[in-house]
């Protein structure tokens, strides 16, 4: 740690040196560059490894599941004037992360029961991104499938 020292005029003739503490952070970028960054006493905050916290303040501990977003239903190719498609899905981040956030392992029968029918006599699949930790997943099944989301 690197001590600094600001120096303050009080009077004309008499100089105080207050010391500051202050660091340089090094961050290793996705293409490999490592940065430093300067850190000083005030920016500091405790840090908790080890857990990771949401929005709203819930602590995920780094082998536990955490649903970042879900989706369910399908695609229609269907042709309406233009060249296209048509997207049918409800949104099933709120379902999921009820009954598997914050554990290792989460087993799901897939659907209706998770966010409605969103596309009534045509097969469904649940898309599903979570975390573990760091480490972002991605998890597909059809309706009447068994969804298993597992965190090591």
């Amino acid at each position: 740690m690197i001590r600094v020292f600001t120096l303050l005029f009080l009077s004309t003739w008499m100089l105080v040196f207050v010391p500051h503490l202050q660091a340089e952070m090094k961050i290793r970028l996705k293409d490999g560059k490592v940065i430093e960054v300067p850190v000083s006493e005030d920016e500091v905050k405790s840090i908790e490894y080890g857990k990771l916290k949401d929005e709203k303040g819930k602590i995920f501990s780094e082998k536990a599941i955490r649903i970042m977003s879900a989706k369910y239903g399908n695609i229609s190719f269907e042709l309406e004037g233009e060249l296209g498609y048509k997207q049918y899905f409800c949104d099933a981040k709120e379902a999921l992360a009820e009954k598997c956030d914050g554990k290792n392992k989460c087993r799901l029968i897939i659907g209706s029961s998770i966010c409605g029918d969103p596309y009534p006599g045509k097969g469904k699949y649940l898309y599903a991104e979570y975390t573990c930790g760091q480490k972002l997943k991605r998890a597909k099944k059809s309706q009447t499938e068994v969804m298993v989301l597992t965190c090591p």
